[in-house]
C-alpha cells in the first residue's frame, strides 16, 4: 500500500525546486522488512509553468541497477492548467540483492531536469533509504535443520462443482430424450408407440408397387379406427375431434384425406402421383400430434 503526502515541507517528502509547486507525493508505506523481489513505488505531481516542459530524455532508464535497485517501470501522466502544465511522475523500483544480514539500502534521487523557459529549473527527487530484511540468516550451518514444514494447500470443496455436474447432466439427457420423443420413430421410450408412429413407420416402408397408396390409405384408416374405437367414417370427424382434441391444429388435413380415400377406395379414382408422400406428411403430423409435440 502507498500513502499520499500533501505537505510542501515534510522531512520524507521529495525536494522542491523554485518555481515547481509540489501538489502530492506518495512514498512506499513500510521503510522496512523489505526483501529480494520486491517492488517500492513513489511518485510526485508537480505543477509549474506552462513554458517549461519535461523531455523523456530528462526521465531516468527503465532497467538500469544501481547499487542493487533495479529501475523498473518509469510513467508520467500530463495535464494542463490554465497557465500551468502537471506532471504526474511514478518510478517503480525492485530490490535485487543477496545479503546475509540486515542492510540500510534507498532509492536513488532523481533530477529531472525541465526545458523551455527563460531559467533553469528541475524536480528534484531525493533519495528514500529503508531497511533490507534477508531471506536465510546469518550463520545457518545447516539449512535442513532450519526448515520449516510445509503447508498443505487448502482443501477445495468439491460438493458446489458435483451438483452442478450432475444438474447438467440432467439437463443434457432431458435435452436428448425430448430430440428422441419428438424425431424418432422407432419406439425407444414409452408412449413412442401410438396409432400413428406406427402408421407413419409401415408407410415409410412402402415402396412403389401398385398397391403402396392404397395400403397407405389402409395404415392410416387403422390408426384412426384405433384412436376412436371404431371404424371412423368421415361423418363422423367432429366427434372424433371433440374426443381428441390435440388433432383439432390438422382438421383440415383430416378432413382432405377422408375425402381423397373416399374417392380412391370406393370411387376407384386414379391416385395422384405424389399422394404417397402426401400420406408420409400427414402421417407424421398426426403423429406429433399424438405425441403432443
Amino acid at each position: 500500500m502507498m500513502i499520499v503526502s500533501l505537505s510542501l515541507f515534510a522531512s520524507l517528502a521529495f525536494a522542491q525546486t523554485t518555481d515547481v509547486k509540489i501538489l502530492s507525493t506518495i512514498n512506499p508505506q513500510t521503510s522496512n522488512n523489505i526483501q529480494m523481489g520486491d517492488v517500492l513505488s513513489r511518485s510526485i505531481e508537480v505543477e509549474v509553468d506552462a513554458a517549461y516542459q519535461l523531455p523523456k530524455t530528462s526521465l531516468p532508464m527503465k532497467g538500469e541497477s544501481r547499487n542493487g535497485i533495479e529501475l523498473r517501470d518509469v510513467s508520467v501522466r500530463t495535464s494542463k492548467g490554465s497557465s500551468t502544465n502537471i506532471y504526474k511522475i511514478t518510478l517503480s523500483y525492485q530490490v535485487f540483492i543477496s545479503a546475509a544480514k540486515p542492510l540500510v539500502m534507498q532509492l536513488p534521487d532523481e533530477h529531472l531536469a525541465l526545458i523551455g523557459g527563460a531559467k533553469a529549473l528541475s524536480i528534484d527527487i531525493p533519495a528514500w533509504k529503508f531497511w533490507y530484511a534477508p531471506l536465510v540468516a546469518e550463520g545457518i550451518t545447516n539449512a535442513k535443520d532450519n526448515m520449516l514444514p510445509q503447508s498443505k494447500p487448502a482443501l477445495i470443496d468439491l460438493n458446489m462443482h458435483y451438483a452442478r455436474f450432475w444438474a447438467a447432466l440432467a439437463l443434457l439427457v432431458t435435452g436428448l430424450l425430448g430430440l428422441v420423443y419428438v424425431n424418432a420413430d422407432k419406439r425407444w421410450l414409452p408412449f413412442m408407440n401410438g396409432a400413428f408412429a406406427q402408421a407413419h413407420r409401415n408407410i415409410k416402408k412402402l415402396g412403389h408397387e401398385q398397391t403402396a397408396n392404397k395400403n397407405a390409405l389402409m395404415h392410416m384408416h387403422q390408426a384412426f379406427n384405433k384412436i376412436y374405437g371404431a371404424n371412423l367414417f368421415a361423418n363422423e370427424l367432429e366427434h372424433f375431434l371433440a374426443a381428441n382434441p390435440k388433432f383439432l391444429k390438422v382438421k383440415q388435413e383430416i378432413t382432405q384425406f377422408f375425402e381423397q380415400s373416399n374417392a380412391a377406395l370406393f370411387a376407384n379414382q386414379v391416385a395422384s402421383a405424389n399422394q404417397l408422400q402426401q400420406l408420409k406428411t400427414l402421417s407424421k403430423r398426426l403423429r406429433d400430434c399424438e405425441r403432443g409435440v
